[in-house]
C-alpha cells in the first residue's frame, strides 16, 4: 500500500469514527428503535427514528427526553409533546384540551375498548399485532374482550360506545402522588404549565406512562425532535 492509499484509509477511518460518535455518542443526531407500544399506532414497535438536538420541537411533535422517576428509573423516552410553557392543559372525559381547544380530533390515538367477543372475531383483520397476541385478544373476559384500538379502526367499526373512560369521581393514586390533585387519566387538570415546563403524552393513551404519572418534563431534559424514517 502506497503512502497516498494509507492516508486515504486513515482519513476514511477517522471520518467514519466521527460519524459513528455523532450518531451513537452525542445528541446531535441519534438513532433510536422503538421498543414500546406507548405511542402506537403512530409509532409501532420496531419503528426507527432519528433524534437531533439541533431541531427545536414544536407542539404535537414527538420528542426524546431524559427521564428519571421512581418507577422506571433513568432512561431516554420518546413521546408526543402536547403542552409547552404557558399552556393551560386539561383532559375532559378522555379528550385533551390545550388552551380550550380539543387537539385530539386531529390525531389517530389508541384507547381502551371493551367489546363483545363476537365483534372482535368479525373485525379481526382490522386488529393489528399490537392489539392481539398470536391471534388471541389480550384481555378476554367471558363474552367480552378488552383491546387497545386506534380511533380510525374504532370509527370504521362503530365501536365508540364501547370505549372505556374513567369516571371523573375516581381519582388515581399515582397521579395524586405527583400533582396532589384528585385527577385520573381521563379527567385531568386544568394544569397551567410553568416556564421551562413541558407535558408529554403517549398516543396509546390508556397504555402509556407519561406526564400524567411521571410529572412535567423540564426544558433541560428534552434532547430534541424525533423523526420517524
Amino acid at each position: 500500500m502506497n503512502r497516498n492509499s494509507k492516508i486515504l484509509v486513515s482519513v476514511s477511518v477517522l471520518l467514519i469514527s466521527i460519524f459513528l460518535f455523532i450518531i451513537y455518542g452525542t445528541d446531535v443526531c441519534r438513532y433510536y428503535k422503538n421498543a414500546s407500544a406507548a405511542n402506537a399506532p403512530t409509532l409501532p414497535i420496531g419503528s426507527r427514528m432519528l433524534v437531533s438536538s439541533l431541531v427545536k420541537p414544536k407542539r404535537l411533535d414527538f420528542v426524546a427526553f431524559k427521564l428519571g422517576d421512581s418507577l422506571f428509573g433513568k432512561g431516554k423516552i420518546i413521546q408526543r409533546l402536547v403542552g409547552i410553557p404557558g399552556d393551560t392543559l386539561e383532559i375532559k372525559n378522555g379528550s385533551l384540551h390545550i388552551n380550550g381547544n380539543d387537539v385530539d380530533n386531529a390525531l389517530n390515538l389508541a384507547h381502551k375498548y371493551r367489546i363483545p367477543l363476537k365483534i372482535s372475531e368479525v373485525i379481526k383483520q382490522d386488529l393489528l399485532d399490537m392489539y392481539m397476541y398470536d391471534g388471541v385478544p389480550y384481555y378476554p373476559d367471558n363474552n367480552t374482550v378488552t383491546l387497545f384500538i386506534p380511533k380510525n379502526i374504532a370509527t370504521k367499526n362503530n365501536l365508540e360506545n364501547y370505549r372505556l373512560i374513567e369516571n371523573k369521581d375516581n381519582f388515581d393514586r399515582d397521579i395524586f402522588s405527583v400533582y396532589n390533585q384528585k385527577w385520573n387519566k381521563d379527567n385531568f387538570g386544568p394544569l397551567i404549565l410553568k416556564e421551562t415546563e413541558y407535558f408529554v403524552l403517549g398516543d396509546n393513551r390508556d397504555n402509556s406512562h407519561d406526564s400524567r404519572y411521571s410529572g412535567t418534563v423540564l426544558q433541560e431534559q428534552i434532547i430534541g425532535k424525533a423523526i420517524r424514517f
